[in-house]
């Protein structure tokens, strides 16, 4: 009798101790489940994230294996295609025919840092983060003439994070592969200065009567004050004279850049400076 009672109790114990033996056996199976799964979604996104990455740069256009003469030609046929009249007097210009006191107005407006940074301005680009952040907008703003000079030649006007990005990596490309001068060449050809005016030699023809090349400082620096929203300045600055204090020190900042750099003299900032708030400057056209 004592004999079977031992013989039940090993057999208790063994029942208890394979119990114990799957009962810690089964945290280690969930366990190694959720790794093999983790490890499976973690390949998953790296794969997606990949294919994602290479069809991003994929789609981009290829800048370095274009010439300055296909650039100039792809501009050429982007402001065709904006034109509402088609024809509205377009040329070409190149730097050489544009006064330098033209070319250095704009970009003291524009992006003062130009020639000093690499495409992108990272601390206008910051101040219009904060900028944004404080307003509650999303709106872009801090972008360089290259980024500009991309967003022409490539892209869409349309504003989103996806388009930014594409604008930035085009841009890195844009300055790797040209130079400053045939960069800031293209920005002058490309930009707006109004309804159906595109490029500097329609802007300085059309507000001051002249080829780029006379423009000096003070026409240069009206101009200028066209770009950030050519068809509203138009109307309000050039049609109906509507100079506001904030256009004015635009246009005061501007030459004092150029004064401060040396490309106009005390004498000329000091006779140029007035004839913002002179009503018949541009003279309009009857």
């Amino acid at each position: 009798m004592p004999k079977a009672r031992t013989e039940r109790n090993k057999g208790k114990g063994g029942i208890w101790r394979q119990r114990l033996k799957r009962g810690l056996w089964l945290p280690v199976h969930w366990f190694n489940r959720f790794v093999y799964l983790l490890g499976l979604i973690t390949l998953v996104v790296l794969l997606t994230g990949a294919t994602l990455v290479g069809a991003f740069f994929y789609s981009l256009p290829n800048v370095a294996g274009q010439s300055f003469a296909d650039l100039q030609q792809q501009a050429e046929q982007r402001v065709q295609q904006r034109l509402e009249v088609k024809d509205a007097h377009y040329r070409w210009t190149p730097l050489r025919e544009i006064n330098r006191d033209l070319m250095y107005a704009v970009v003291m407006a524009e992006d003062a840092r130009f020639f000093q940074h690499r495409g992108l301005d990272y601390d206008a680009l910051l101040d219009a983060f904060i900028t944004n952040l404080r307003r509650g907008q999303t709106s872009f703003g801090g972008s360089t003439i290259s980024q500009q000079t991309v967003k022409n030649l490539f892209l869409t006007p349309q504003q989103s994070y996806y388009r930014k990005l594409q604008e930035a990596v085009l841009t890195r490309r844009l300055e790797q592969h040209f130079s400053k001068n045939q960069i800031l060449e293209l920005y002058l050809n490309l930009a707006e200065f109004g309804p159906d005016i595109y490029g500097v030699d329609a802007a300085a023809r059309y507000y001051f009567g002249k080829a780029p090349v006379r423009i000096n400082a003070a026409e240069g620096a009206w101009l200028a004050l066209l770009l950030p929203s050519p068809r509203r300045y138009h109307y309000s600055l050039f049609q109906n004279r509507n100079v506001t204090p904030a256009m004015q020190r635009k246009y005061r900042n501007v030459l004092q850049g150029m004064r401060q750099a040396n490309y106009i003299s005390q004498t000329q900032y000091n006779r140029y400076l007035p004839m913002i708030n002179r009503s018949d400057w541009p003279e309009r056209r009857p």
